[in-house]
């Protein structure tokens, strides 16, 4: 099988941008997080394969199921305007689809992406395979520059070229006809848990510093606990946020009013901040600014509890911080 050029679809690649779905152009679609929701304007073929804001998250697909639904029912996204703010399994995987709706057939491939996407929807808090090896192995240069926490600070080409070298991939891997495991497509290792440090425990959440976000919740929701902030600080001395709670089952902890609190505490802190990248997600998680050039938030450690224990309503335990 040889992957047809991908010219007649374009990608455009905008860091931490969000647009209204209302401001995008005729024929194109909006990936994960770029307008917040899910949402669909026939008429002008404008389409948001979004899981984050306006929706119910348990009820709603990752982005990549939703790419592969549309296809496979459908639509024909040839010469459409794909549009991305942030690169993650989930949205390279919902770019590639559309740029090869053709594999949406190979049910090999389908499954693939329904594993991934049902681990994207629910959280690290979801048990199911996963990433399946073969997927590991396409998308092992931008895993390798996340796990390296270089991805923040790679310029737009650089960025770019990231995206490309995990199509690429996952073009050799549908050529191979898409299997979940084979010698030719050899995962990288699972890296060990990184260092997870407690801040402070609040009533029903906790604040956690580590360097990789997603395996501080895998380790977090492995104790029992079901909501927590995870900070990451950056080389730039900004700190990269994630808030988070296991479901939207999880009640105490209302996900999207903390970040509007933080969002206006950002406004206060630094009032240079960019409202298309300030604190923003869905209902079961979301984070800190992602701004163009690599940073996050300005706000301490201890303004993010503060923020957070007086929208709850409570002071928590208090304890002491280290920043």
């Amino acid at each position: 099988m040889s992957p047809a050029p991908r010219d007649q679809t374009k990608v455009l690649l905008q860091r931490g941008i969000t647009v209204p779905f209302d401001q995008l152009p005729p024929r194109t679609i909006a990936l994960d997080g770029y307008v917040q929701g899910p949402a669909i304007d026939p008429q002008h073929q404008r389409y948001s394969f979004d899981h984050h804001g306006g929706c119910i998250r348990h009820a709603t697909l990752a982005s990549c199921e939703m790419a592969l639904d549309a296809v496979d029912v459908g639509l024909d996204p040839t010469g459409m305007l794909l549009c991305l703010n942030d690169l993650d399994a989930d949205s390279v995987l919902s770019a590639w689809i559309l740029l090869r709706p053709a594999a949406a057939a190979e049910p090999r491939v389908a499954s693939a992406i329904r594993a991934l996407g049902r681990l994207d929807a629910l959280g690290p808090a979801s048990r199911g395979p996963g990433l399946v090896p073969a997927l590991r192995w396409a998308l092992q240069p931008l895993l390798q520059a996340e796990l390296a926490g270089t991805v923040r600070t790679l310029d737009d080409t650089a960025y770019r070229g990231l995206l490309d070298q995990c199509l690429e991939r996952l073009d050799r891997w549908w050529a191979a006809g898409g299997p979940p495991d084979d010698p030719r497509f050899p995962p990288p290792p699972s890296p060990p848990d990184a260092p997870l440090e407690i801040l402070h425990r609040g009533a029903g959440w906790v604040l956690a510093r580590t360097a990789v976000g997603l395996s501080g919740f895998r380790q977090l929701y492995r104790r029992g606990l079901h909501a927590a902030v995870v900070a990451k600080p950056l080389p730039d001395g900004t700190t990269e946020y994630t808030l988070g709670k296991a479901s939207e089952f999880v009640t105490g902890f209302d996900v999207p009013r903390l970040l509007q609190c933080l969002a206006a505490a950002e406004r206060c802190a630094n009032p240079a901040q960019d409202g298309r990248h300030t604190w923003g997600g869905g209902s079961t998680i979301g984070g800190s600014p992602r701004n163009p050039d690599g940073s996050s938030s300005r706000l301490s450690g201890e303004q993010v509890v503060a923020v957070i224990e007086e929208a709850l309503g409570g002071a928590g335990e208090g304890r002491g911080i280290d920043y």
